[in-house]
Parts: C-alpha cells; sequence; structure tokens
C-alpha cells in the first residue's frame, strides 16, 4: 500500500494597505493639481487677459495722439525738411504658458472716404478735398473689440455700441447774426509702399509733410460739406453736438451739410505722407 505524500500548506497572502493609499494619494494630488489648473485658466487668466488689453488699448489711444500730434506740429509750421518718426504696439501681452497675445492689424488706407468743400467765389465754382485715414484694428478676446482711427484731423474710437471722436477735427465755425465764418484743414493722407500690418509687436510710423497750401476766401456762397466716412455715427454727433450746426444730413456713410451765408472761409490743405515699418 502506497503512502501519500503529504503536501506542504501553501502560505496565505498577507493583506497590504499600502498600495491603495499611495494610489488614492496619487489620485487626490492630481484633483488637487487639476483643480488649482481649471482655477487659473477660468478665473485668473481671463481677469490677467483684461487687463492686458485695456492697458493696450488705452496705449494705442496713447499713441494716436503722438501721431495726431505730429502731423499737426508739421501743418502748423509748414515743415517739409524731414519726417517725423513714431512708434504704435499692434496688440496686448499675453500669459506666458496660459494664453497668447491679443494681435491687432494697422492699415494706412489713402484712397479711403473724402472730405469735400466747394463754394462759389463770386461766379467761379471752388472745390477742396482730402481723403484718407489710418485704423487700428484690436482683435480683443477679453475687453472690448475695438478699431481706433486718424481720419479728418481727428481720432476716433469704435467700439461694438458705437463710435465716438476722442480728439477733435482742425474745423472752426463761428455764427454771427446768421452768418458763419468757417477755417478748416483738409488732410490728403499718401503711402508707396507698406499699407498694412499685422500681429502683436511694435510697428513704426513715418509720417512726412509733402506739402500745404492756405487761402482765405471772403463773401462765398453755397458752401457746402460732403464727408464719406466709416464713421458716420461719430462724425454726426459731433457736429450737431459741438458745432450746432442746422442742415445737417446723414445718409449711410455720407455726411452733407450747407452754409448759406459763409462771411469768410479759410481752408488748408495738406498732403501727408505715412510710411508703415516693421
Amino acid at each position: 500500500m502506497k503512502r501519500l505524500k503529504r503536501v506542504p500548506k501553501r502560505s496565505a497572502l498577507k493583506e497590504s494597505n499600502e498600495g491603495v493609499a499611495t494610489t488614492v494619494g496619487t489620485i487626490m494630488a492630481l484633483l488637487v493639481f487639476l483643480s488649482l489648473l481649471s482655477l487659473i485658466t477660468q478665473q485668473y487668466v481671463p481677469v490677467w487677459m483684461e487687463d492686458n488689453e485695456a492697458y493696450h488699448s488705452e496705449e494705442a489711444m496713447q499713441h494716436f495722439s503722438y501721431l495726431k500730434g505730429n502731423i499737426d506740429n508739421l501743418i502748423m509750421n509748414d515743415y517739409t525738411d524731414y519726417p517725423l518718426y513714431s512708434t504704435m504696439r499692434l496688440g496686448s501681452e499675453g500669459v506666458p504658458m496660459f494664453a497668447s497675445q491679443t494681435p491687432g492689424v494697422i492699415r494706412s488706407t489713402p484712397r479711403w472716404g473724402g472730405f469735400d468743400v466747394t463754394f462759389f467765389d463770386g461766379a467761379t465754382q471752388r472745390s477742396y478735398e482730402g481723403q484718407g485715414n489710418v485704423s487700428l484694428q484690436v482683435l480683443n478676446r477679453y475687453f472690448e473689440e475695438q478699431t481706433i482711427a486718424y481720419e479728418h484731423g481727428a481720432i476716433i474710437l469704435e467700439q461694438p455700441q458705437g463710435a465716438v471722436l476722442r480728439a477733435p477735427p482742425h474745423i472752426r465755425i463761428d455764427e454771427y447774426d446768421g452768418a458763419y465764418s468757417i477755417s478748416l484743414t483738409l488732410i490728403d493722407i499718401s503711402s508707396s509702399r507698406r499699407e498694412s500690418a499685422g500681429g502683436s509687436g511694435v510697428v513704426g510710423i513715418t509720417t512726412e509733410l509733402w506739402g500745404s497750401t492756405r487761402r482765405t476766401y471772403s463773401n462765398v456762397t453755397d458752401v457746402s460739406f460732403e464727408m464719406i466716412t466709416a464713421y458716420p455715427g461719430a462724425w454726426g454727433t459731433w457736429f450737431n453736438d459741438t458745432l450746432e450746426l442746422d442742415g445737417l444730413i446723414v445718409d449711410g456713410n455720407n455726411i452733407e451739410i450747407d452754409f448759406p451765408d459763409v462771411t469768410d472761409l479759410t481752408v488748408t490743405r495738406a498732403r501727408v505722407h505715412i510710411e508703415l515699418s516693421t
């Protein structure tokens, strides 16, 4: 009779909670990290970027005031010897690792719009014209998207709610006993090379006066302003609120004003050449 071999009893595996605790700890750490990351991306980054874009909007308005100041100085002094140089930042800074920079597009548009002044000097009909503008479109993602423009000597700010003149043009109209005394400057913008640039960096703007003429007419008749503009609401509001003119007609992008009786009219026409450089 065979004897059965005795099989040794296998030892039971020891239960341990160390692996479970490590896994739970890792998951909790990941959840805390993801919660913190979500808080940064959804709360902190938008506020940071909105501040960046708002600051850049103020900076862009300041740069346009420098551009207007350069052009005003050139025309006022009839200075054609040397050009003036200024810079403009197109976009705002981003947030490293979390948000990209906000881009902008600057355009110098010589052939856009126009400001025509026509009148009769005795039996002779005369006409003067200025056209062109410079605009910066800022493609904000958190702050108000906006466009800042220099047009006919004025600085205009356009937002989704509308547009407003932030700096007045070179127009002065005085009324004496129903007759008008008018003085204005028509700025004709030209550009021969690069007319637009995009991105978030700094663009250089070279401004040069190519020539200007100034003439005063007395006792002229049938004086009329005709303007084609991308911002008719802003111009119409400025003419109404600032100059309190009668006979103002706003039709689409066209503005027309008639002056029945003008004692004297002074017209300055300046040709300003603008070049963009990156």
